[in-house]
């Protein structure tokens, strides 16, 4: 059985960015971007198709095989065949590539997962779009497309084994993309340290794809925005600064579209097309910006249906539709109280008191403190290495970073909004190793690069990732790819108002051995809520709204 998962998980995985990179050569500018760049605009792609397709279909799988399929097809039309040349040349990351297949063995699930990732991938898989679907579930109130994405990877006969195959490719592919910008560059640069920087955090710490979820794509893609934004300042060429911004953009907007945390990354190529509006001014108007800007309107579209609100959690962009619920802002104050570690006061200071005048923060700081510190360590080790063991580097005119004023507001003003909106650690990764990175430029200027010393330590990381994943999955009974399961009892809710489909609910009583994990929907058949709806059908489609008693 090991054997046949094995070779399953390496054909879909190679089936998969193959298909990635053909729609990623769609909107690509040709002359700059290359098998890596197409690679993540294929997130970029794919995530437009799958959206506009669930607006008038379900997601089965078959329609997931041919989606991924087309991809593949465009591939091959533009006759970019893998030679033996090509496997050959690159048979180190085919190595690297195994060393990291224990992060998909046997993953433990993230704490959402039961509770809205999966659920909501069943959703898109048993139906077309449904009106007001958040009244089902709260925490659909703020989608995130990388969910969608994540839904043509579910496999027939309710197998979500696979679910979590984007964010390993995506992670995978980042540490290629890096590994091969450092190594083949013929000089140092600001841009390489930076990618220096992020692939020594992610190799070490970001050990467990699956408990990392929608987080670990918007960093991704937050770093590529960044790394772009510094090819931009250190290019002297019109046609490549060009095609650095596009990437800078589009990867922005991206990790703000999983994520919204990552907002503070539009800073960046905000800053640039300002800066050189009269050059960039023509460039916004090309098909691949308004690519980017449709799928904007689509994604916040689908919002709309989902809420009844354009844009959460304002409630401005609101109207008064029969599934709008006022109980959605409900979610950001309890977000924020979760994020801020309300928790720890065990209720001994009101909410109110609590959210007031920055009181929040000494409670938060004694509960994150430990885990800051831990990431902090884990980012400065390589540096540190370096520095002790790298000659120091006579040419440094190349080196000189002119938008650093600019960088340090950026990471300013990032570290504010975080504070104020979300304080959880890893929704500011992208932030602490901007920060990292601002803070050593120095010793990279002052410092000469070495190959094999940085190799060493490369080996050294995936050498530490590897046994870690080792020793976990040592302890487990049973080896398999993909996420350890819960199966929870559910019952159907004769409260709620449909003559459609069932209402199932946690069938909390009977679910105890499964702890906490027991009152989530995990994999209920469609519809699992927790809330008792009103459920309507017209013109085909599903309108979910409160039932108000």
């Amino acid at each position: 059985m090991m054997i046949f998962e094995s070779v399953f998980f390496l054909i879909f995985s190679t089936f998969t960015v193959i298909s990635l990179v053909g729609y990623g050569q769609l909107i690509g500018i040709k002359s700059q971007t290359n098998f890596f760049d197409n690679f993540f605009f294929g997130f970029i792609f794919i995530s437009f198709l799958i959206t506009i397709v669930h607006f008038f279909t379900k997601i089965s799988f078959l329609v997931s095989l041919i989606i991924l399929s087309f991809g593949v097809i465009l591939f091959l039309i533009k006759k970019n065949f893998f030679s033996i040349k090509i496997v050959k040349k690159n048979i180190k990351f085919l190595i690297l590539f195994l060393f990291l297949v224990p992060l998909f063995l046997s993953q433990k699930y993230h704490e959402d997962f039961g509770y809205y990732h999966l659920p909501y991938v069943i959703t898109m898989v048993e139906e077309k779009i449904i009106f007001g679907l958040a009244n089902s579930n709260i925490a659909y109130s703020h989608n995130s497309i990388w969910l969608n994405i994540v839904s043509i990877f579910s496999l027939p006969k309710n197998d979500f084994n696979f679910l979590t195959l984007p964010a390993f490719l995506v992670y995978y592919i980042f540490i290629v993309f890096s590994l091969k910008k450092i190594l083949e560059s013929n000089k140092q640069t600001i841009s390489n340290y930076f990618l220096l920087v992020c692939v020594f955090y992610f190799i070490l710490k970001f050990t467990r794809i699956s408990e990392y979820g929608n987080d670990l794509p918007s960093a991704i893609f937050s770093i590529l925005a960044v790394f772009y934004f510094l090819k931009f300042s250190e290019s002297t060429i019109q046609h490549k600064k060009s095609s650095y911004f596009f990437c800078c953009f589009s990867f922005a907007v991206f990790s703000i579209l999983i994520k919204f945390s990552a907002i503070p990354i539009f800073l960046l190529p905000l800053y640039l097309f300002i800066i050189n509006f009269r050059k960039l001014r023509k460039e916004i108007i090309k098909y691949n910006y308004i690519f980017i800007f449709v799928l904007c309107f689509i994604f916040f579209l689908q919002q709309f249906v989902y809420t009844g609100c354009l844009l959460f959690p304002s409630k401005l962009t609101c109207l008064n539709v029969s599934w709008f619920n006022d109980d959605f802002f409900v979610l950001r104050k309890n977000l924020e109280l979760i994020n801020k570690s309300y928790s720890v006061t065990g209720g001994l200071i009101s909410t109110k008191e609590y959210l007031e005048n920055l009181n929040w923060f000494p409670y938060w700081l004694k509960r994150n403190y430990s885990e800051l510190l831990e990431h902090l360590i884990t980012m400065l080790i390589p540096i540190i290495s370096l520095k002790i063991f790298l000659k120091k580097n006579k040419n440094t005119d190349n080196l000189s970073f002119e938008n650093k004023k600019i960088f340090y507001l950026f990471i300013l003003i990032s570290f504010v909004f975080w504070l104020k909106f979300s304080p959880v650690y890893r929704f500011a990764v992208p932030y602490f190793l901007c920060l990292i990175f601002i803070i050593t430029l120095r010793f990279n200027i002052i410092k000469k690069f070495s190959t094999n010393l940085f190799l060493i330590l490369i080996v050294v990381s995936i050498l530490f990732n590897f046994s870690k994943n080792i020793l976990r999955i040592s302890n487990n009974d049973i080896i398999f790819f993909g996420i350890k399961e819960i199966k929870n009892k559910s019952f159907k809710d004769k409260l709620s108002k449909n003559e459609f489909i069932f209402v199932h609910r946690p069938d909390i009583d009977n679910n105890k051995k499964n702890g906490w994990q027991g009152r989530l929907c995990w994999n209920i058949p469609f519809v699992c809520s927790y809330n008792e709806l009103i459920v309507n059908k017209n013109y085909g489609y599903l309108f979910f709204s409160k039932l108000n008693k």
